[in-house]
């Protein structure tokens, strides 16, 4: 069987830079952590360059060997999105604009019970109930782009702190301090998955937390009260041959 490799896992992704060879920032130079291969690290660090740098964003695209336009649209898509937003997305033709929202809603709610998808049956119920006259390639595309558009985009849980947790794991490398374990999740899958890997134990970690049972404060508070009221009255009543006084 043939060994996977990084460029493999990332071209699943749709995360690998198909001009690895523009990128010219001096710390992606030596192969390991920052990876020119790595598109989504790659925009990531373009847009931190002209963050926290105080790079024109011009010169920063430049420096990544990405155009303006894909700085701003990654620079957007980030905002929007946060490190979910570098991760490419599939477009398709744009004959496919028939294929809306509402027409896609009824495509799926009509596949049949295994998933399978009859093109030519479903482009007859679109016309039908909608009107809008849809060739059955076109809706075996847009079928298979949104199976795949999920498979990169859902199939991993991104948490707010995605962008924390790489910059607390960056600093580090560039320290020389970061744990090889930790390093080694984005040096193995890349930025995005690498994340996930990282992010899913505390993920796991809040849901058992989350899950234990906890007992209401009102009630320890409740109990608490209860206990000192009959202490007290045992010591009262001690001191005044037994009469209950509190």
């Amino acid at each position: 069987m043939t060994k996977e490799s990084k460029p493999d896992r990332l071209r699943q992704m749709g995360a690998l830079n198909p001009r690895p060879e523009g990128v010219r920032a001096s710390w992606f130079r030596e192969a390991g952590f920052f990876d020119p291969l790595d598109l989504v690290q790659v925009k990531y660090e373009m847009l931190r360059h002209a963050r926290e740098d105080g790079t024109n964003k011009a010169d920063a695209a430049a420096l990544f060997g990405l155009s303006r336009q894909t700085y701003y649209q990654a620079e957007a898509a980030f905002e929007r999105d946060g490190i979910s937003g570098l991760l490419p997305r599939t477009r398709g033709p744009k004959s496919a604009h028939k294929l809306t929202g509402e027409v896609m809603r009824l495509v799926e709610e009509h596949l049949d019970a295994n998933g399978q998808l009859q093109a030519r049956s479903l482009a007859e119920l679109v016309h039908s109930r909608l009107g809008i006259s849809v060739h059955p390639r076109s809706i075996e595309r847009a079928v298979a782009r949104k199976k795949n558009d999920d498979g990169r985009t859902h199939a991993i849980t991104m948490s707010a702190n995605g962008k924390e947790i790489y910059e607390a794991l960056r600093a580090d490398v560039v320290c020389g301090t970061a744990c090889a374990r930790r390093m080694g999740a984005i040096v193995f899958h890349g930025l995005w998955r690498g994340l996930a890997v990282l992010i899913a134990p505390h993920q796991s970690a809040i849901a058992r937390q989350q899950s234990t049972p906890r007992l209401k404060t009102t009630s320890l508070v409740a109990h608490d009260r209860q206990l000192v009221h009959m202490l007290a009255n045992m010591v009262l009543a001690a001191e005044t041959g037994g009469s209950h006084v509190y």
